[in-house]
């Protein structure tokens, strides 16, 4: 189930947007990052020098530890531009509207 990756749980009963936020920071930077250059929560992924092939490494890592995938269709800046924009993305309802 998509929501069982997550220990605390937000005010709808999905994964709560910090822990989430958090979780994909510290995966970007013990797997991705250089260790003099970490990012935080609400830096420009981008910016912070992460190309398509280390995005993809956090989609993977996404969809093993959340349990799903993003559709190419939402893989748009506002969504993947940090790891809170990521962490907003993973725990907005399916089917809701950015």
């Amino acid at each position: 189930m998509f929501w069982s990756a997550c220990q605390t749980t937000g005010p709808l009963g999905g994964p709560d947007v910090n822990d989430v936020a958090n979780a994909l920071t510290t995966f970007i930077n013990t797997s991705i990052m250089a260790r003099n250059r970490p990012v935080r929560a609400d830096d420009d992924l981008e910016a912070a020098g992460l190309d398509s092939m280390a995005l993809l490494r956090v989609l993977v890592f996404i969809e093993a530890h959340f349990g799903f995938w993003m559709p190419d269709q939402d893989l748009v800046a506002e969504n993947i531009a940090s790891p809170n924009a990521l962490a907003k993305y993973i725990c907005r309802p399916r089917g809701a509207v950015a």
